[in-house]
């Protein structure tokens, strides 16, 4: 069994310190392991929160970073400042390569941390815990990439930092590699600022395969939110911000 837990996003558990803002990460541990999947965007933000869930940045044995989105990738410095030990980073080609490089400072990583990194480009299929598998980056029409992580446990479980063009793209690569659908998706779909009909296109993309557990936040939005409950009933969207959690 793994379990997802939610260290950055917009909403955060109420009555607690914990913090919401505009951002992307996930913490998931699997047979001993722990990954942090994406970093959100400000650093500071990052670190409290996971100071507040007593987690320990040197017990972090891998990082994910789906894309070049500020939201999913910024933050890195603030796991790597309160590291003394190397980590292993997965995330998509020349993001975070060339040092005092333009694009490797907008992502974030500071040339101080850099020593810290041991990077790996995103290519192929990657199993960086027990049963947590990434995806390679897919390929959207305009060029931009994005990659998932895909948790094969009791429900195959996709985490989703964005799904920029929908579910559709993620759904169709698990099942070519897993033989089998998704039942769980957890995290992003990009529904700010779309239109109804866009909404329950992606909805039935989902129902079709059967993934009908969802556990959504981030750039889902509220109004995406809603759109999707349109399809799947009150009941069949899960909220999934800061300090909730989840066993698959």
């Amino acid at each position: 069994m793994a379990r997802i837990l939610c260290v950055y996003d917009e909403g955060s558990v109420v009555d607690t310190p914990l913090i919401g803002a505009k951002g992307f990460s996930m913490l998931i541990e699997s047979g001993g392991k722990r990954v942090l999947f994406d970093t959100g965007l400000r650093d500071r933000y990052l670190s409290h929160n996971l100071e507040y869930l007593e987690i320990d940045p040197a017990s972090i044995d891998a990082v994910v970073v789906s894309q070049s989105h500020p939201d999913n990738c910024r933050a890195i410095n603030a796991l790597l400042d309160r590291r003394s030990e190397p980590v292993d980073v997965y995330a998509p080609s020349g993001l975070y390569a060339g040092k005092k490089g333009v694009l490797s400072k907008s992502a974030g990583l500071s040339d101080e941390n850099r020593e810290k990194v041991r990077l790996h480009d995103l290519e192929g299929w990657f199993e960086v815990a027990p049963d947590v598998w990434v995806t390679p980056p897919i390929a959207y029409a305009d060029g931009y990439r994005e990659a998932f992580v895909v948790i094969d446990g009791k429900r195959l479980t996709i985490v989703s930092g964005r799904a920029r063009d929908g579910p559709g793209p993620v759904l169709d690569a698990v099942r070519q590699r897993f033989g089998r659908d998704a039942r769980s998706f957890v995290g992003a779909i990009l529904l700010e600022k779309v239109k109804k009909p866009v909404a329950e296109a992606y909805a039935q993309e989902l129902d079709a395969c059967g993934c009908t557990d969802l556990h959504l936040n981030h750039c889902t939005g509220r109004d995406g939110m809603t759109n999707m409950r349109v399809h799947f009933g009150l009941t069949g969207v899960d909220e999934f911000y800061v300090g909730m959690s989840l066993d698959v």
